[in-house]
């Protein structure tokens, strides 16, 4: 049996289906390889921002001493943070002055994650301890 000349390769139209479902995956998975790399882009920094906030609330009271104040600063990977030291006041005792004072460390670290993305900060707080002059 001989072909006839109509029935040889493909035609425009399954060419066409086939580039089109060929686009269509292409799209798909670039878009969860750029999904899946922002994610890993937010958690880098926000790990770091996280490691930045941990330094700076263990530096409070080694460091500098554990007193009513407020510390800022900026890094050159664009983080900027702010420590806030105050004192506790615990709840009304027996008229006994403690032989400890306690105070509030709170530490927020500022960032942006890009340049046309929203600003993120994350904060962290401990009550530390020291001992009473």
């Amino acid at each position: 049996m001989r072909r006839g000349y109509g029935e040889a390769g493909f035609t425009v139209i399954e060419t066409l289906v086939a580039l089109v479902i060929f686009v269509a995956c292409y799209l798909l998975i670039h878009q969860s390889v750029s999904l899946g790399w922002r994610g890993v882009q937010v958690a880098r920094t926000e790990a770091a921002a996280l490691r930045l906030a941990q330094a700076r609330l263990s530096a409070a009271g080694v460091d500098t001493e554990l007193e009513e104040a407020q510390q800022s600063g900026h890094t050159a990977q664009g983080y900027s943070w702010t420590t806030r030291i105050r004192h506790y006041l615990p709840p009304s005792s027996d008229g006994d002055r403690p032989r400890l004072a306690a105070y509030w460390v709170t530490v927020e670290v500022n960032w942006q994650q890009g340049a046309l993305r929203r600003a993120r900060s994350i904060r962290l707080a401990t009550l530390k301890l020291s001992a009473r002059p």
